[in-house]
């Protein structure tokens, strides 16, 4: 039986629809955790554009309307859902997937 990781609980996700955590496995990247209509979507906090962080202060995120995540330097979207990204610089390219479960008012590195 494997242990589990966990990311972080919903009530984070109380005044915000994206999160920043650790990776659980590599101390030098992040995660974002974005809540949509009920799911959470989980990437590597790295545009593939130019290797840099998503968010635009620590842990702040621009997301129009919860249907893109757009990278702050620049200005890339990409589809929450996929992780792909449908306009900007990096056109075609996708974020690399964490994959995660949620068991109960827990979200988990999977």
């Amino acid at each position: 039986m494997s242990t589990r990781i966990k990311l972080c609980d919903l009530d984070a996700f109380l005044n915000q629809q994206v999160l920043k955590v650790n990776h659980p496995l590599n101390a030098d990247k992040t995660i974002i955790i974005i809540h949509k209509d009920g799911q959470f979507f989980s990437y590597e906090n790295v545009c593939p554009h130019f290797s840099v962080q998503l968010d635009y202060h620590a842990g702040q995120f621009s997301t129009y309307q919860n249907q893109v995540i757009m990278c702050a330097h620049h200005s890339a979207l990409f589809d929450i859902e996929t992780g792909l990204c449908i306009d900007g610089p990096c056109k075609g390219q996708s974020l690399i997937k964490v994959e995660n479960e949620r068991i109960n008012q827990d979200i988990y590195f999977k």
